[in-house]
């Protein structure tokens, strides 16, 4: 072999190898989303809310879930809403606050302070958000909001997961494993009261379009808030391969847990765990 060729072969494999390195290093590092569901912070006084999560930085997370029941009542008066405001900065597009009994004093304040209607969508990330007013028509889904949720369901295609962010514990109605635990589990008992669980039309007809959702290839979960005083975590996947999930707290209960989630965008998967609030 002469000098010449022996040469090119060298810098030929320089070439190579710097190019390699070149592309690997020019490579995105993947980017974690971290989203907090966090419920049911009220004390029994406005304008207070549980200690340790009025102390919280959540800049952290890219997403804030609250699941209502935020302050005693919350929307009664600007102090408290302010005061709620400085906690949970209401008014991002990367809050999203689904209201609960505690929460419904004043819609027209609630919408003032958020910048939101009591129920809306969004889509971030691959995953499209839908947050629902549960008090509204005592947990049915009717007129706007039930035109709204339909035309999601019926055309989504093209994110990796369905997120719906509920109060109430809707889903546990009408379902033959679940319903018998509304009293072990749901703050609100059974019952047509303004809190309780209402009779509602969740499994009869929100629940066949979920599961049409599903078989198109996306995940679902139904993330709820009204926990916190009999359990601290829930969660149940349907036969179908839905989740039904909730999280929330009882202010000063040392042991208190909040849901953590993890999305990858790139990869399109959405881990999730209970964490003791005190841990974060």
């Amino acid at each position: 072999m002469s000098r010449m060729s022996y040469f090119l072969i060298v810098l030929c494999a320089i070439l190579f190898f710097s190019c390699g390195k070149d592309k690997e290093e020019a490579m995105p590092e993947t980017k974690f989303k971290k989203y907090l569901h966090l419920s049911h912070t009220r004390t029994s006084e406005n304008p207070l809310m549980d200690s340790v999560a009025e102390s919280l930085n959540f800049n952290s997370y890219d997403m804030l879930w609250l699941g209502g029941d935020l302050a005693f009542l919350t929307s009664a008066d600007d102090a408290t809403m302010t005061r709620t405001d400085s906690v949970y900065d209401l008014g991002s597009s990367s809050t999203l606050w689904a209201l609960g009994n505690h929460d419904y004093t004043n819609l027209d304040r609630v919408e003032f302070y958020t910048k939101k209607p009591p129920f809306y969508t969004l889509h971030r990330d691959g995953i499209t958000f839908v947050v629902l007013d549960t008090q509204d028509s005592l947990s049915t889904m009717v007129g706007a909001q039930k035109e709204m949720l339909f035309g999601v369901l019926d055309t989504i295609h093209a994110s990796s997961h369905l997120v719906l962010l509920h109060h109430k514990l809707i889903w546990m109605y009408d379902n033959p494993i679940l319903e018998p635990q509304i009293s072990s589990v749901s703050n609100g008992d059974f019952g047509s009261c303004f809190y309780c669980i209402n009779p509602n039309n969740f499994n009869s007809e929100i629940y066949p379009k979920l599961v049409e959702v599903k078989e198109r290839g996306l995940e679902v979960l139904c993330v709820a808030g009204d926990i916190g005083f009999r359990t601290n975590e829930f969660e149940y996947q349907t036969p179908e391969g839905v989740f039904f999930l909730a999280s929330g707290i009882e202010s000063g209960n040392d042991n208190n847990k909040v849901l953590l989630f993890e999305h990858n965008p790139t990869t399109k998967s959405l881990l999730w765990k209970f964490v003791r609030l005190d841990d974060l």
